[in-house]
């Protein structure tokens, strides 16, 4: 927060930012950025790239702030925020510690363990390929993609309640196909 200026109230901030208010944004800024960078951090160990995981998800509230209907601000850039590290930790080269960390949690490390994983990526590729397409379409936006139930429905048109049954639907066929360790470790990765 800048010093000599309250806090104001995300809710405040959220009205002036849908008028395009830069001053609103700034301040809503302000008053998140720390936070959000520590959370960043816990996850990523680096903080050039916590502080691109924060700047992403603030360009990214910036560019959709009219269309943006949040009861929790705070709520909405933490989960944002995590959603983008948790990406950015997929696609750049995993550090020594992150390995370890991957490694302890996932008890990926022997031969046999790799196959079993290679097995179950198999098993789950093909149960997705026996859904519909719109079905599959919308647990690929939902759990590789990280978009809310909300942000589905937006973009594919349909009502958030379509989009929780579609998924319920998904998972409920999931279950029948995978193992409870498969299913832990998709929801792990």
């Amino acid at each position: 927060m800048v010093p000599g200026k309250e806090q104001v109230s995300d809710k405040s901030l959220m009205k002036e930012l849908k008028k395009g208010n830069r001053l609103a944004f700034s301040q809503l800024y302000e008053q998140h950025w720390d936070a959000l960078f520590q959370a960043s951090f816990r996850v990523l160990k680096e903080a050039d790239r916590a502080q691109d995981a924060v700047q992403e998800v603030f360009f990214d509230f910036w560019r959709r702030k009219e269309t943006l209907e949040l009861e929790n601000v705070s709520g909405y850039l933490y989960k944002a925020v995590r959603f983008q590290s948790l990406k950015q930790l997929r696609k750049a080269p995993l550090l020594d510690i992150h390995q370890e960390h991957f490694s302890n949690v996932l008890g990926v490390n022997s031969t046999q363990q790799q196959l079993d994983l290679n097995q179950l990526e198999k098993t789950l590729n093909e149960s997705l390929d026996e859904l519909p397409p719109k079905y599959k379409e919308i647990f690929e936006l939902s759990r590789f993609q990280n978009l809310s139930n909300k942000e589905i429905a937006d973009q594919l048109e349909l009502s958030q309640r379509t989009v929780d049954w579609y998924l319920h639907s998904v998972l409920k066929h999931l279950k029948s196909r995978l193992s409870a360790a498969g299913l832990l470790l998709l929801f792990i990765a």
